[in-house]
């Protein structure tokens, strides 16, 4: 989007808040699984691995594994509080209807 956004623009819908916090969440699935395929893979391939290369090779396999569980952890949190944001604003929207009672 460029230029000012309309108002339109910054509606919120129920719906779209939580389907967007189950689309993440199995965003959040899907990676968790890319990458242990993916680290499956490597440590295969680095079995008959001896030494310092192999040595330096796990050193930075736990830095690897370090930084994308906390990608995946950071995946989950937003997942959860779009998932919370989503009833905050129904909660809101309610109780603003009911004023007008």
């Amino acid at each position: 989007m460029t230029g000012t956004p309309h108002l339109q623009d910054l509606a919120v819908k129920y719906g779209v808040l939580d389907a967007l916090a189950t689309e993440l969440g199995g965003l959040a699935k899907q990676l968790e699984s890319d990458l242990t395929e993916l680290k499956q893979g490597v440590h295969n391939a680095a079995e008959g691995w001896a030494g310092d290369a192999y040595d330096a090779f796990q050193r930075k396999s736990r830095e690897w594994d370090n930084h994308t569980s906390a990608i995946h952890q950071a995946l989950l949190s937003i997942t959860q509080k779009v998932h919370q944001a989503g009833g905050d604003y129904r909660g809101g929207d309610k109780k603003a209807a009911s004023f007008f009672e």
